[in-house]
């Protein structure tokens, strides 16, 4: 699958990111264990679809509605389809319109203005599971960008002009929580749930935190997806028909409001659902490892835009990994199963004697991983890098305290040496001249000098008759 955003717009104003998204699908042979040309067989989704959706919510037009459909498909005599696969998925199954019958019309008309099946030409219609939906508009969003509240980025404001939905039947169910679930705000704790809503289910799930995990190497958080159980919860009691008592059993939840038909989404095989509905279908075998939904999640992130490829419609991820300091995942995966909710038609001979069970028809699992040539580029030159820094950072701050410590401490506590100074006795000095000598001048510093050459210790006295004549 291919997922599109185009048609892109920026409000630096109002901090937000206008989008268009589109999805294609392309069978790749060469990836797939099947063909596409293998038969199968099962409950037939759109005459079962139709039936159980006209009987349960309006029951006044069954006799018109029987009637179209035994014009449409004779000669109706199962309740299952032997189809090809490829038919079934994308190709699409062949209904002729051509009747003027007024029933054979009105149906024709009904199905086509619910979206159920597509013009194919003039007579005729083609119905599909997702051929429909291949490389067409999946929505205008409009998102948060996260530059003046990073706890808001990728967080959904509208879809298609449209600020919260229609669909439940309570304000709480018909809010869009979280993103788009291809991106997902930093800075989350192991107290918050990662929020996603999908326009395909009508409806935002939560993971909830379980344990610290690992991928190729790198530090997770391990998140796991529970669908609850809606009976004993009042605050989901909007997704259910009619609370408490008609809701749908624990571990599955209706998806009829939104698809229009008699579905029911779950884990595969009913993995963390009510134990009867395993019982009653032969086959089934939940394992935890292959059926779980689960993400792993970079607590301490920063987010930055990543963008892969989730090949299917539904977009609910059961295993997501997401990088450290991007917030995108580096590996992704989604599982979830589409059980048809059967029942007795009334006064029908070919869908009377159907059994009140949830048969499943088939389930998706998709998933994107970075190989060993990205996540090695990671850990080697972001991982590795930041640990390099924050080893040196945190050595440099314990060494350089550990010296200031010690370094105090020498300081206050160093001893300081005696020096010994010899004692000073003060002496008189001796003015007469005849002393000189001796041969040693005493100074009151205490320290002895040399004798004065003999000769020089004084100017030769002068008479004062000499003195006059030498000033004349």
């Amino acid at each position: 699958e291919w997922k599109e955003k185009y048609d892109t717009l920026d409000n630096v104003e109002d901090d937000t990111l206008t989008f268009t998204l589109r999805n294609t699908w392309i069978f790749r042979p060469d990836l797939s264990v099947l063909t596409g040309e293998e038969i199968v067989t099962v409950p037939h989704p759109l005459i079962m679809g139709v039936l159980l959706t006209v009987q349960r919510d309006r029951e006044a037009m069954m006799p018109l509605v029987k009637k179209g459909i035994s014009i449409l498909f004779d000669p109706l005599e199962t309740a299952f389809l032997k189809v090809r696969v490829m038919d079934l998925l994308f190709d699409g199954i062949y209904i002729d319109c051509s009747s003027q019958d007024f029933a054979a019309k009105a149906l024709c008309s009904g199905m086509d203005s619910e979206g159920a099946v597509s013009p194919h030409n003039e007579t005729h219609y083609k119905f599909s599971l997702f051929g429909m939906r291949n490389h067409t508009e999946a929505g205008r969003w409009v998102v948060y960008r996260g530059v003046k509240n990073i706890r808001d980025l990728g967080r959904v404001i509208s879809y298609n002009e449209e600020t919260e939905m229609d669909i439940w039947d309570g304000d709480e169910c018909n809010q869009y929580i979280g993103t788009d679930s291809t991106i997902f705000p930093p800075f989350l704790t192991e107290q918050d749930r990662l929020w996603a809503w999908s326009p395909e289910i009508c409806r935002s799930l939560g993971a909830h935190y379980v344990h610290k995990s690992k991928y190729a190497g790198l530090p997770m958080s391990y998140f796991e997806l529970d669908f609850g159980d809606l009976k004993n919860e009042p605050h989901n009691h909007c997704f259910c028909r009619d609370p408490p008592d008609d809701c749908p059993p624990k571990g599955t939840m209706d998806l009829s409001p939104c698809l229009g038909g008699p579905i029911i989404g779950s884990k595969p095989h009913f993995y963390g659902a009510d134990p009867k509905l395993v019982e009653a279908v032969a086959g089934l075998a939940p394992n935890k490892e292959a059926h779980d939904v689960y993400i792993h999640f970079e607590l301490a992130s920063i987010c930055m835009a990543y963008r892969f490829e989730c090949p299917f419609f539904i977009a609910l991820y059961t295993r997501v990994l997401f990088l450290q300091f991007t917030g995108s995942p580096v590996s992704a995966a989604k599982r979830l199963q589409f059980s048809i909710e059967l029942g007795p038609v009334h006064d029908h001979d070919v869908f009377g004697q159907l059994p009140e069970v949830i048969l499943p028809m088939f389930w998706v699992e998709e998933g994107a991983s970075l190989n060993k040539t990205w996540t090695n580029q990671l850990k080697y030159q972001l991982f590795l890098g930041l640990k390099f820094n924050a080893t040196v950072k945190w050595s440099t701050i314990i060494i350089g305290t550990v010296g200031s410590v010690v370094s105090a401490y020498i300081y206050f506590h160093r001893k300081i040496k005696p020096v010994d100074v010899a004692p000073v006795e003060p002496t008189t000095p001796n003015t007469n001249p005849s002393s000189a000598k001796d041969g040693i001048v005493n100074v009151p510093l205490g320290k002895n000098l040399p004798p004065v050459l003999d000769g020089l210790d004084k100017p030769p006295k002068l008479m004062a008759t000499e003195l006059g004549q030498e000033r004349y």
